[in-house]
């Protein structure tokens, strides 16, 4: 053992002061950082560039997918963005001057602060280069490690315990301002929260007004008695029900119609299709005379010439049947005026009552008879139902025969439900006010005396973001479904933690490949091969590892029972932050760290302090590579929009059926904020945790996260929808979520310090580490309830900034004027005409008068007169030797007046004053339309009811054709099925390929601002 001993390089090097002795020390001449962030960054640029380009040529040419905002219906016209220019680079300007309030106002608030949190982090990591950058990277470049490249700039190059101290110096400067930024940011999302909720536009809203109470006792399921509970400010209340009946009836019936709506475009397309054959082999003839074909003929039947009868009156209805037989009247001219004849469809010389809505006359008006001339019984779209014990149906007599007998039970069972009659009663209340302050004071206040009852509540929710099946679940099975899911997704981080290691590991794949035999043949491959396998590979293995994470997350959302879309991506951010700090940060980081190391604790256990010390900084190199792929690789993807224009350029193209042409057409895709907060906040906590470590990831953060705020400009502006609103909520916790950078980045700086033995920076880190938890702790206490609720005292303030009127929350009243109370009785009063009263004048008598009783008063009195006189000397010594100037600057920094323009320090260091509420309300245009002007009449019977309640029946869209089957099937859905169909902006070309124009489409209906 002593001759190995003496024959390693490494033993004791640390310790004694030498210059070798670590592994670092050992590879720092073959140190691949370098390689590895060029073999990152060259794919990643020629991926980005790619797109790019990609993205500049098709802007210009398929607005549906780079520009969806400015066009479509859906969009209102206070939503709608302004379509961006045509040409190759004039749109540039315009767009870079665009401010982020025409996204506040166009878009939603969400949308609005995620874009000035990009921003934020970007400034932090600009602000932290100008601070560590000129005073570490000099000391880690001369630290004397003799590390290379990259790892020269790393703590782990430092030697000399004593120049900690400057690290100490940069953590304090840079971590106050990390917390002064986020208080100042809190400050600022609560005044303009406050002042976007109480703007008309928003506080005029259903939903603004409607508050969600859930765990409602039996006793309390009552509309009668909830108004006694809050009042006269109740305007409405929807009590939920177990409509599961009703849904699955409902259910069966969207099934019934649409699978009615692909059986007659495929009997219109097999029609059409052997109508143009029949014309092709004998185009001599008109349509018309060609052979009517029954069922069992065959393509050899001979022609016969048809002679027609005189027309016959239209058929009474109220008899019809679909197994209607005998003479054959002529379709009615209501339906008739929907299709358009192709010109040469008949002669000109024949009398055009016979071929009303271009049908021959001598063609019987019963079911299918325009189709059953080129398609035989046989051969009409047939299915076999499990009911019918699969036997073969004619799939349009059957859907329609069962579509008349679903309608009239959906129907019946609705009213029954609206009656009470039917479902149980669920434990969820929604209760309409007033107005907002109404709103508020319930949702504000307990309303119940028991625990878990009447709670959780909720304010907000729309309509159309309600997840109906969570609002079935009980107090005790919530409870029960929160903590089992709880530690489900614990159990998951553990077990992630396998995946994310081994990406990890592969970061040091040289260092394993000299230390494990098998795995040598990889230091055979060419260096940039090494560095794209240690760089590139694990960065965008680790990317796509983490983006299931929240598809998982928000299943596990929806069984914990969370009521809405915007509370499941609340419940998603939290989680996923989670996932995000351990699996991509922190295990990532040391288990790169310890194969980077492995090898040498195997051999020597005894150095496992120095090469964590020297190894730990050397890892911050796999997470340059992981913001290069973020940020430009991700950001280029969400730029180029593929899936889009996959769907809209390609996929549209070979579907044939309308209402799926007009559902890609419409679709937009919603923005889970859940998904997108934690994965920048979690490069936040990276960067600012490196910050003193490895103060290069500062620049490459900052550059990347001013990208991605561009690339996310743009797609507000143009392309994303932000229906999925949380009114900010998943701003603040973004904030807190960054904080944990500053708590991880003092204990590695802590532990790092601890590993060379430095006493007291130590001591001076662990001091900066308690100093941010009492901060963090106070202004939590101070700040939260500020952040989901609206404060009573706005209302004043809105009364004031309108010059009078009525405020929109107003103050609460008195009916007994304070004034007009009398006092409580004293004791002292009753003696008042017994008691003699002896006055003395003069200081000799104020004196006694004061007597031992006014002694604390006088104390105060001589304190506060001294300090004045103290301050008044100072001031007036310093204006003596010119530091009057001086003095007067700090002042009017301390305590600055508002003024329009103030310069960007006085507006950083003082939000209070130039980010108050009554400031940023200017922000927020007040000739917003009214939002009640889209509800419609009904609406207290669709707003806050599940979709079985209120959805009508689908309305088909057929296309048109020249043979006239869409006018035939259009008339028979409605007299035979009772379902409405339609064939306007559709139609069926001479190929066979169907073309329609989605803004035609019957399914269009106006939307709701709830």
């Amino acid at each position: 053992m002593d001759k190995i001993g003496d024959s390693d390089t490494r033993t004791g090097s640390a310790r004694d002061g030498e210059d070798g002795g670590t592994l670092s020390k050992m590879n720092s001449p073959e140190s691949a950082s370098v390689e590895s962030i060029l073999s990152t960054l060259l794919p990643v640029l020629v991926y980005t560039s790619v797109c790019v380009l990609i993205f500049w040529i098709l802007r210009r040419r398929i607005a549906r997918v780079y520009a969806p905002r400015a066009h479509l219906r859906h969009y209102l016209p206070e939503e709608r963005s302004s379509s961006p220019s045509k040409g190759w680079f004039d749109w540039v300007r315009p767009f870079l001057k665009e401010g982020d309030v025409y996204i506040l106002n166009h878009s939603s608030l969400d949308a609005y602060l995620f874009l000035r949190y990009l921003k934020l982090l970007s400034f932090i990591c600009f602000v932290g280069c100008c601070i560590a950058w000129p005073i570490l990277m000099p000391i880690h470049a001369t630290g004397g490690g003799g590390l290379k490249q990259l790892d020269s700039a790393t703590i782990g190059n430092v030697t000399n315990p004593k120049r900690y101290l400057a690290h100490v110096a940069v953590a304090y400067v840079f971590f106050g301002f990390i917390l002064f930024t986020v208080y100042r940011e809190c400050i600022y999302y609560i005044n303009l929260r406050h002042a976007y909720l109480l703007s008309p536009y928003y506080a005029k809203r259903l939903s603004s007004r409607t508050v969600l109470f859930q765990c409602v006792p039996d006793k309390y399921l009552d509309a009668h008695r909830l108004r006694k509970v809050f009042g006269d400010a109740v305007k409405h209340v929807w009590l939920v029900r177990d409509t599961s009946d009703l849904e699955h009836m409902v259910d069966e019936r969207d099934e019934t119609a649409l699978r009615l709506e692909k059986a007659e475009i495929r009997l219109i397309r097999l029609a059409n299709a052997a109508r143009r054959k029949g014309m092709r082999s004998a185009p001599q003839q008109p349509w018309w005379s060609l052979p009517l074909r029954r069922n069992g003929e065959t393509d050899q039947t001979t022609v016969v010439e048809v002679v027609p009868p005189a027309p016959l009156p239209p058929p009474d209805r109220r008899g019809t049947s679909e197994e209607t037989t005998g003479s054959s009247p002529s379709i009615s001219e209501a339906s008739a005026s929907t299709h358009i004849t192709s010109p040469s469809a008949a002669p000109s010389d024949e009398d055009p009552e016979k071929y009303i809505g271009g049908l021959h006359s001598a063609v019987p008006d019963v079911n299918g008879s325009v189709a059953a001339q080129w398609v035989p019984a046989s051969h009409r779209p047939g299915h076999r139902p499990l009911g019918n014990f699969l036997r073969r149906v004619d799939t349009i007599k059957w859907t329609r025969n069962r579509l008349k007998l679903l309608m009239p039970q959906i129907a019946k069972l609705r009213r029954k439900l609206h009656a009470g009659d039917e479902g149980r009663l669920l434990g969820s209340v929604f209760i309409e006010f007033q107005t907002q302050s109404d709103a508020q004071r319930a949702y504000q206040t307990l309303a119940h005396d028991r625990p878990m009852h009447m709670s959780p509540r909720f304010i907000g929710i729309r309509p159309d973001e309600v997840v109906w099946h969570s609002l079935r679940i009980g107090w005790f099975a919530r409870m029960v479904r929160r903590v089992g899911m709880l530690a489900l997704i614990i159990v998951a981080i553990i077990f992630w933690v396998f995946p994310a290691g081994l990406v990890g590991i592969a970061s040091n794949i040289t260092f394993l490949a000299e230390t494990f035999t098998f795995l040598r043949w990889l230091n055979l491959l060419p260096a940039p091969i090494t560095g794209v396998i240690q760089g590139f590979l694990p960065a965008l293995a680790l990317s796509l590892l983490m983006a299931i994470v929240p598809w998982l997350l928000r299943g596990c959302a929806r069984v914990a029972g969370e009521p809405s879309l915007s509370e499941i991506e609340l419940y998603v951010q939290n989680f996923y932050f989670a996932f995000q700090v351990i699996q991509v940060f922190l295990v990532t980081t040391m288990t790169s760290a310890a194969s980077a190391a492995l090898g040498a604790v195997i051999k020597d256990p005894t150095s496992i302090p120095d090469l964590l010390s020297e190894n730990l900084p050397k890892a911050s190199t796999f997470y340059l590579s992981y913001i290069l792929i973020q940020c430009l690789a991700v950001g280029a993807t969400g730029l180029l929009h593929l899936w889009d224009l996959i769907r809209h350029g390609v996929m549209t193209r070979f579907i044939q059926n309308p209402r799926a042409k007009w559902r890609i057409y419409k679709l937009t895709r919603p923005i889970h904020w859940g998904g997108w907060f934690p994965v920048f906040s979690n490069m936040g906590v990276i960067a600012i945790s490196y910050a003193c470590i490895a103060p290069v990831i500062l620049g490459f953060a900052s550059l990347g996260m001013y990208i991605i705020y561009i690339i996310s400009k743009y797609n507000f502006l143009f392309v994303e929808d932000s229906s999925i609103d949380t009114r900010g909520l998943v701003y603040p916790r973004a904030l807190k979520h960054l904080l944990f950078g500053v708590y991880l980045a003092q204990v590695c700086l802590i532990g790092l310090f601890a590993l060379q033995a430095a006493i007291v920076p130590v001591v001076l880190m662990a001091g900066s580490l308690v100093f941010s938890l009492i901060f963090h702790i106070s202004i939590s206490e101070a700040l939260s309830p500020l952040l989901a609720n609206l404060p009573r005292t706005l209302a004043l303030e809105l009364e004031e900034l309108m010059g009078g009127g009525e405020p929109e929350m107003p103050l609460p009243a008195f009916d007994i004027d304070p004034a007009s109370i009398p006092l409580p009785p004293d004791e002292d009063e009753e003696e008042d005409d017994e008691t003699v009263v002896h006055e003395t004048t003069g200081a000799r008598g104020l004196a006694r008068s004061m007597g031992v009783e006014g002694s604390p008063s006088l104390a105060k009195l001589v304190r506060k007169w001294t300090w004045e006189s103290y301050v008044r000397k100072v001031s007036e010594m310093l204006h003596e030797i010119g530091l009057g100037p001086v003095l007067d600057r700090i002042d009017a920094i301390m305590y600055p007046v508002y003024s329009p323009n103030p310069s960007a320090i006085m507006r950083f260091l003082h939000p209070n004053t130039f980010d108050s509420f009554a400031h940023l309300r200017k922000m927020i245009p007040d000739d917003l339309p009214d939002p009640t002007a889209t509800y419609p009449e009904d609406y207290i019977f669709k707003a806050y009811y599940p979709p079985e309640m209120w959805t009508p029946t689908p309305r088909l869209w057929l296309p048109r054709d020249d043979a006239g089957v869409s006018t035939q099937e259009i008339e028979h859905c409605k007299r035979y099925g009772r379902i409405v169909a339609s064939d306007e902006g559709a139609w069926l070309g001479e190929d066979g390929s169907i073309t329609c124009e989605v803004d035609e489409a019957p399914f269009w209906e106006d939307r709701a601002v709830y």
